[in-house]
């Protein structure tokens, strides 16, 4: 019979309104700290970073089994049900943590596009049969990611003054030098030159991408372009540019410096009419209203 998922609450791991931030290290079948759940299926509303520091073994998510082994990294994002069926010559770390922890970091984390494959594609790809995580560290590698999540550690433990900061820290730099390993790859996946025209759109979302711009970007087809993105993403790439000028006209109103016709121009528009239509559609208000608006607030 097949076991029920048991939701986890976060308040198991830290205290919410504290630092919504935790690690806990598994090794093999030995129970290394209460509320253990590597081997009972189990979902949660925060994020996992799950980092396979030595051995081998499977891991199962929503349902398909995976291979892992020393060097492996991946993420788990909330409410997904997941469980390692076998764990018995595993050690693992597992960092748990609330996504808004990177809140006002993600304009800048964007531009790195490894952080797109780690924390944003893959978690949306898994439930593909032909999934193989991307990231697998080398020894080096592995050790310096050891050495990053033992400042973590000590962070989160010792809990001296400021270790809320330090700790949020020590996770940013986690996650930026795993982002960057990927980066350096010598052969970089379908995914990783994908994630390479995510960085490309979020700076430089001014100029024109067309389709076959964003194809020829990725070396795929057209119509590859189009399935993969809408599997990461679940929105067409044209979709998603125009998500990326929406949001970067709605900063530049809200200052008020520009005129609409300058701010159409600034976020890729060649056509304030069609640039008006676009802000009203997206935000329910015309752009001189919604300037009005914010300057009464």
């Amino acid at each position: 019979m097949k076991k029920q998922a048991v939701k986890i609450p976060g308040d198991y791991y830290f205290d919410r309104s504290i630092l919504p931030l935790a690690l806990k290290k598994v090794q093999g079948n030995t129970v290394t700290h209460p509320h253990d759940y590597t081997a009972i299926p189990h979902w949660h509303n925060f994020s996992e970073l799950v980092i396979i520091t030595g051995g081998h073994g499977i891991q199962n998510i929503n349902g398909t089994s995976y291979p892992v082994s020393a060097g492996d990294v991946f993420v788990i994002m909330g409410r997904t049900t997941h469980f390692f069926e076998d764990h018995t010559h595993l050690d693992i770390i597992n960092i748990m943590f609330d996504d808004r922890l990177f809140y006002h970091m993600h304009d800048y984390l964007n531009r790195i596009p490894g952080y797109h494959v780690i924390f944003r594609f893959e978690p949306e790809l898994r439930s593909s049969r032909t999934f193989r995580n991307t990231l697998h560290l080398a020894v080096p590698e592995l050790l310096h990611v050891h050495r990053l999540t033992s400042l973590l550690h000590r962070e989160l433990t010792g809990r001296s003054s400021g270790y809320e900061a330090s700790a949020i820290a020590a996770l940013l730099e986690l996650s930026i030098f795993l982002a960057r390993t990927l980066d350096n790859c010598r052969k970089p996946a379908p995914i990783t030159r994908l994630a390479a025209l995510f960085t490309a759109l979020e700076s430089s979302y001014q100029e024109d991408w067309p389709l076959s711009r964003m194809a020829k970007f990725c070396g795929m087809s057209v119509n590859t372009l189009l399935r993969t993105f809408q599997a990461v993403v679940h929105q067409t790439p044209l979709q998603y540019l125009l998500k990326l000028r929406m949001n970067a006209a709605r900063l530049l109103i809200s200052e008020g410096n520009m005129s609409v016709a300058q701010t159409a121009f600034a976020c890729g528009f060649h056509d304030s009419n069609y640039f008006t239509k676009c802000f009203k559609k997206y935000f329910h208000s015309p752009p001189l209203t919604f300037l009005f608006t914010k300057k009464e607030k």
